[in-house]
């Protein structure tokens, strides 16, 4: 069962994708963690899936409870906030593999990683066409990813053509 913290749209995008998706407060019974929303309550639930291997994918503001669960730093930006673009991305990482190195994407949310201050266990796996950081995955030992993940794309948008691909990639970790 993968537990859904965050707001109602991913929640019944993930339905209609057939994921065995469930809200709750805790990680009992789940075996995969999908969080959308920045909080206290989000972070919490990160660092106790981290502790017990259960992989996590952040999405939008849930890209900042990932960051903010390693002690990383973000930031708003000027950017396009929903609009299409193109990212490059690391297509050595599980949750992006099958995909080409650069796809279309809806960019998420208007904030930004603080690279100069990027913490040695989290390794940036995708990048927007001007440098901005855009996805996070962390690291358990030099060049070898885990399993905790934050994408600031909209998922559930038309404009990630890619979306489902990333989703069935993160089910398969």
């Amino acid at each position: 069962m993968v537990l859904y913290i965050g707001e109602r749209p991913l929640f019944d995008y993930l339905l209609s994708l057939n994921v065995p998706v469930s809200f709750s407060n805790n990680l009992s019974g789940a075996d995969r963690v999908i969080i959308s929303e920045y909080s206290e309550q989000a972070v919490r639930v990160i660092k106790e899936a981290l502790l017990v291997n259960i992989p996590v994918l952040g999405i939008l503001d849930g890209t900042k409870s990932v960051i903010k669960a390693f002690d990383a730093r973000f930031e708003d930006i000027d950017c396009a906030e929903g609009k299409q673009e193109l990212a490059v991305i690391d297509t050595n990482v599980p949750i992006f593999q099958g995909l080409e190195t650069v796809i279309k994407i809806c960019r998420g949310k208007p904030f930004g990683i603080l690279e100069t201050v990027m913490p040695k266990d989290l390794d940036v796996i995708s990048r927007s066409s001007s440098g901005d950081i855009l996805a996070v995955c962390n690291l358990i030992a030099p060049n070898k990813h885990g399993n905790i993940y934050g994408i600031n794309y909209y998922l559930s948008s038309e404009l990630t053509p890619d979306a489902k691909d990333i989703i069935k990639n993160f089910l398969k970790i």
